[in-house]
């Protein structure tokens, strides 16, 4: 069990770090920057240095492949209906990845920009649960047709 968590987080971890990478690539370029920065402006704002930015955000984004990875588990729990564990992922998650997202900058700590946030996030969280349920319903559709074949 322990090797599949520590393999578990260490692909978390990978997948994020290239992805945060990627998108701060991306948003430097959307942006027109002479210079790479690896996150929003308050955030590398407070380095002095941007290479300590970076290694920041590269522990933040590794922060991130952990808890998405690690809370990715919750469904392994098959004594668990699907309703509880993915409400108890959903929690998981927002709560786990909230605090990240206010430590990279991504946004202020201000009322109306928590629930911009949380509406962004339950946008997210429910496209990617609905595109899963399909994908699992679909999966399970094969697999019956297949078994009345034989």
């Amino acid at each position: 069990m322990k090797a599949k968590v520590l393999k578990n987080m260490l692909f978390g971890i990978s997948v994020s770090i290239t992805i945060g990478l990627f998108i701060s690539l991306a948003f430097s370029y959307i942006y027109g920057l002479e210079n790479y920065a690896p996150s929003a402006p308050r955030f590398t704002e407070m380095f002095k240095k941007p290479l300590n930015a970076l290694l920041a955000s590269i522990i933040l984004w590794a922060l991130m492949g952990i808890l998405f990875s690690q809370s990715s588990m919750i469904f392994e729990k098959e004594k668990w209906s699907i309703t509880r564990r993915t409400l108890t992922h959903f929690f998981v998650t927002f709560f786990g990845f909230t605090p990240l997202a206010v430590l990279c900058g991504w946004f202020p700590l201000k009322w109306e920009m928590f629930i911009f946030f949380t509406i962004i996030f339950l946008v997210v969280y429910m496209t990617m649960w609905l595109v899963s349920m399909i994908s699992a319903r679909n999966d399970i559709k094969k697999i019956n047709n297949k078994l009345k074949k034989r």
